[in-house]
């Protein structure tokens, strides 16, 4: 029989607490640059690309070095070089220290998600894997948008400064935690050392195995649709007359629409390997996002976020689920999941801003991005065709 996994409990504290300190760092620097150094939307789309592609090359190799040397060995670079980072762009308050602050909070970040994504679903049996990777996700949603809707409050109550010696803090906590809780899963290996689970047993008819290149294919263009919000949102603000405590609220309505799909695709598993509530996902993804980046009025906003939260919460989830599922390499697979939203990351900002520089239209990033996640629905159906064409010839 297969021991009972460890307690996981630490784990979770770390993830939320990562997700609150990132999401207002991250979240706000967008606005300080745009406060402080006078960025424009094409200024933030660049560094957002910038910031994506930094986090393809972390994240992929960041996977591979926790499979090798240790989840909580990485886990301390990432915290440490995390506090260092931010504590770079609180002592060097010019434009270029801000740029080097989040190229290294950039990198070290990328040695914490996979880290965390392998340790809450390491040695768990198939049928808990589901529950565990469910509450993760609830987890750093959740805190995310305490993060982001609390943020413009703490901003401007607390001072720019906040949005360095905050998230010092807490990593510095994250930091010395790692070593009780390492002590703790050793204590735990020594007494119960783990079993092989051996390859999980896969109904090809329920449990496809063509969902995990859809999943690959449709989280990086979530991701340029995320992104591409997050680092226009000062624009949309500005375009609103919303100031940076008001945009805090308003453009947190789709990270609680995140959080609370999240725990009802958690609690309801009717979506796993289907194929209409994945592609149904993507459509309205598309369409809730041209809805946000363009919409002209505030009750508008609210209610294109909406659908935006639920379609990027279905498309994440079957992300990382397929990825952990039939596979005991967690932290490997955790880093490739993080390199192909570092992708999106990338790629949205990067096209926006190539949209903005060609035509010199401030709508032209909707449509751009837009247009790829057409082209990406259109992938995902060929797959399906092919997989489905494939089905038909073996069972002839």
């Amino acid at each position: 029989m297969r021991p009972t996994s460890p307690v996981k409990t630490g784990y979770y504290v770390l993830e939320g607490a990562n997700s609150f300190a990132t999401a207002y760092y991250f979240n706000y620097l967008v606005f300080l640059l745009r406060d402080a150094h006078g960025f424009t939307n094409l200024n933030t789309l660049f560094v957002g690309a910038l910031h994506g592609l930094v986090y393809v090359a972390a994240s992929w190799y960041a996977g591979h070095h926790g499979q090798r040397h240790g989840y909580f060995h990485s886990l301390r670079i990432g915290f440490a070089g995390m506090a260092a980072a931010v504590g770079v762009g609180w002592v060097v308050p010019a434009l270029w220290g801000q740029m080097l602050g989040l190229a290294l909070w950039t990198v070290t970040l990328c040695f914490t998600w996979p880290m965390l994504e392998a340790l809450v679903s390491e040695h768990e049996p198939p049928e808990r894997l589901p529950d565990r990777v469910g509450l993760y996700n609830v987890v750093w949603a959740g805190m995310a948008a305490i993060g982001f809707s609390l943020g413009g409050w703490v901003f401007e109550q607390l001072g720019h400064t906040s949005l360095y010696w905050l998230p010092l803090g807490v990593h510095a906590c994250q930091w010395l935690a790692t070593w009780p809780l390492q002590r703790r899963h050793d204590r735990w290996l020594a007494a119960a050392p783990p079993v092989g689970t051996g390859p999980i047993p896969h109904d090809t008819a329920v449990r496809p195995a063509y969902f995990r290149r859809l999943a690959w294919v449709a989280n990086p263009f979530n991701y340029m649709a995320i992104n591409t919000i997050v680092v226009v949102a000062p624009g949309i603000a500005a375009r609103l007359g919303l100031t940076v405590a008001q945009a805090g609220l308003v453009l947190s309505i789709w990270f609680y629409a995140r959080a609370l799909a999240f725990l009802k695709l958690w609690w309801w598993s009717g979506w796993h390997y289907r194929f209409d509530w994945f592609f149904g996902a993507f459509a309205v993804l598309l369409a809730s996002f041209v809805a946000i980046m363009l919409s002209p009025t505030v009750a508008g906003l609210l209610l294109a976020q909406v659908g935006f939260g639920w379609a990027s919460a279905l498309l994440y989830y079957s992300a990382l689920y397929y990825a952990m599922d039939s596979t005991e390499s967690h932290g490997q697979q955790g880093g490739f999941h993080e390199a192909l939203i570092g992708l999106g990351l990338c790629g949205g900002p990067a096209v926006s801003a190539g949209a903005i520089w060609l035509t010199g239209q401030p709508s032209a990033p909707a449509w751009v991005v837009a247009g790829g996640l057409a082209a990406a629905m259109g992938w995902v159906w060929r797959i399906r065709r092919t997989e489905a064409q494939g089905a038909k010839q073996r069972d002839a």
